[in-house]
């Protein structure tokens, strides 16, 4: 990812989201095939798990979603 879209993405864009109560959103970065998911809290967002190449995960807000990177990426 260009580092001003990071920037964007995990500052100003997250203020935005906490603000309207935005749950979980994602980070994807195709270039290095990682995701990061973030989780909201009292205090704002937390890392839940970073995920990367060929690995899955389960969403925590949608259960029964599992993604799997390998899909994602193809």
């Amino acid at each position: 990812m260009l580092l001003n879209s990071v920037k964007i993405d995990k500052i100003s864009k997250s203020k935005l989201y906490a603000r309207f109560g935005v749950k979980e959103y994602w980070l994807v970065d195709p270039e290095e095939k990682e995701i990061t998911l973030l989780v909201l809290r009292k205090r704002g967002y937390r890392i839940f798990g970073i995920f990367e190449k060929e690995t899955s995960f389960e969403s925590p807000l949608l259960k029964g979603l599992t993604v799997s990177l390998k899909d994602v990426f193809a």
